[in-house]
């Protein structure tokens, strides 16, 4: 039997096959699918002309957050022993979940460039909601790169390639692709370089997408705070989608993921009630726990301070004059 943590440390990524109940991932699918359509809606309402953009996240490719009220989080598949267990090996820490979240690739889409998510430690976890290959857009990995070198030990320092350094490392190995089918999932360290593949088929390819960071403390900026930062994150989408400037759009997008990453969840934009935080295990409870809850109890797990408060206050107003500069260039 492989041992799922040397087999990550080592490679990068481990796909767990027929891991989750097939009618589960069924329930997750007919829940999400009239999600994602009325998040097609909102986003295409906010262009003055049809078409000015083809979807929120690259080429024909869509990133959603969902809803703390669903399924698929009440579930807590992301939490279920096995995983757990080996979230907490290979972080060799703490860690938290910071974005529930899918990844969509639709009709039409390219191969993306090959790159990193990061060069910093963190892992994702996709479950697809549909049988995946290279037919429909399968994500293709190169194994091994997430280290230095294919002699160097895992560690979860971060690294400095640059985009040529990826492309060069990648052009000097064969590529994996992640072949999967519902009910399978995979983990993936965010240093390993991998690429979308194109979606040749009618349909819409989904997984859902859940990123797992590191948390040295329970510490976090105050909740007023970080509305700031969302409330500003919903003005700079207001003003920059309706210009089509890609340019200001992706600025605004990742803006967003900078306010969550500060929060430490995008459940503080999502709050999770109490009826959903009562059917939650203490697994899930912990990846959860810098998320807003209806419970004061479990909000008061984290300390709010003053000093990550002001750190973040910094970096919204950089935020601010780094919008306006972009917009005035546009």
């Amino acid at each position: 039997m492989t041992n799922i943590i040397s087999f990550f440390k080592q490679h990068g990524y481990y796909h767990a096959k027929a891991a989750l109940p097939l009618d589960l991932v069924e329930t997750f699918k007919s829940e999400f699918d009239p999600i994602f359509a009325e998040k097609q809606k909102r986003f295409y309402a906010r262009f003055t002309e049809p078409g000015m953009y083809g979807a929120n996240h690259d080429i024909k490719r869509w990133n959603m957050l969902l809803p703390s009220e669903s399924s698929m989080l009440r579930s807590a598949f992301f939490a279920r022993e096995e995983l757990f267990n080996t979230l907490k090996s290979v972080f060799h820490g703490d860690f938290s979940l910071v974005f529930f979240s899918s990844d969509i690739s639709s009709p039409g889409s390219t191969f993306q460039t090959i790159h990193q998510d990061g060069n910093d430690f963190a892992v994702a976890l996709n479950v697809p909601l549909v049988d995946s290959n290279e037919v429909n857009g399968a994500t293709q990995i190169y194994p091994d790169t997430h280290r230095i070198s294919s002699d160097s030990e895992f560690t979860n320092e971060s690294n400095e390639f640059t985009d040529e350094q990826i492309i060069a490392r990648a052009n000097a190995l064969n590529p994996l692709t992640l072949n999967v089918k519902r009910g399978d999932y995979t983990l993936r360290d965010l240093r390993l370089i991998h690429r979308g593949t194109p979606n040749n088929t009618d349909d819409h390819r989904p997984y859902l997408s859940v990123i797992f960071l590191p948390s040295s403390q329970n510490e976090a900026p105050r909740f007023e705070v970080i509305q700031e930062g969302l409330d500003l994150f919903v003005q700079f989408k207001e003003e920059a989608f309706p210009t089509g400037n890609i340019r200001l759009i992706d600025y605004a997008n990742t803006f967003g993921r900078l306010v969550m990453a500060y929060a430490q969840s995008d459940r503080v934009h999502r709050p999770i009630s109490k009826e959903v935080s009562d059917q939650l295990d203490e697994r899930a409870l912990y990846c959860l726990r810098f998320a807003k809850f209806e419970d004061e109890a479990l909000n008061d797990r984290i300390v709010r301070t003053d000093g990550t408060s002001q750190e973040f206050l910094k970096e919204i107003q950089v935020a601010k004059d780094e919008f306006r500069k972009i917009k005035s260039e546009s």
